[in-house]
């Protein structure tokens, strides 16, 4: 699909959903922001360099959005800077992160316990916000098999602890994914950080799972 028609049509989503994202009287459409730590927004997406290379104002159009992804971010980074989100004030937190963790060795309890700690910071210090939590996302066959085994565990235990932590689960994985679980390489130019194609493969989850946090 032309790129141009594909962003038509998720401006045409974006335009649609616009009714059902108000939250509190204010609705989550607005200009694009710029990712800064001061920056207000509606939306807050906190992760890595698969964040922070994500185009927001190209792939969410009209979405009222502050980017907080930093290239190279572990989960435990995250945590860290997790008052710049408190500082932005937003109504929805999507967070996404892990694969940085894995690639320098830590184990799969730790990287789970640090999202999980990010989605409680959250809910502490900013009661009425809503989190959605994505996937990790897979990787390519340079990583092997190992990563991929431990990606799909994170992400299954990610789903199951959305109930008890009161987020919403987006599993951009799956879209991403190969037969055997790994990057497909139409998504992604290093086997790691999606390319275009990836990134409009990923929009359409994510926004539809941030259509339902907005609804509650």
């Amino acid at each position: 699909m032309e790129r141009g028609k594909y962003r038509w049509r998720v401006a045409a989503k974006a335009l649609a959903a616009a009714a059902l994202l108000g939250i509190g009287g204010a609705l989550l459409w607005a200009g694009p922001r710029a990712g800064r730590p001061e920056a207000a927004g509606r939306v807050v997406f906190l992760g890595d360099s698969i964040t922070e290379y994500c185009d927001l104002a190209a792939y969410y159009p009209g979405l009222d959005a502050v980017n907080q992804g930093i290239a190279g971010d572990t989960t435990g980074g995250m945590l860290e800077r997790l008052e710049w989100i408190v500082a932005a004030e937003p109504r929805i937190v999507v967070v996404h992160g892990g694969v940085n963790d894995l690639l320098s060795g830590y184990e799969s309890d730790q990287i789970v316990e640090n999202l999980r700690a990010i989605v409680r910071g959250i809910h502490e210090r900013l009661p009425k916000a809503r989190v959605v939590v994505q996937s990790v996302y897979p990787v390519g066959e340079g990583e092997g098999l190992y990563f991929t085994t431990r990606i799909q565990d994170i992400n299954a235990r990610l789903e199951r602890l959305a109930d008890e932590l009161d987020y919403r689960y987006a599993d951009v994985y799956s879209a991403l994914q190969t037969a055997d679980g790994r990057l497909d390489a139409r998504y992604s130019d290093d086997g790691l950080h999606p390319n275009d194609a990836g990134y409009q493969a990923a929009c359409p989850i994510v926004l539809a799972v941030l259509e339902s946090a907005a609804r509650g």
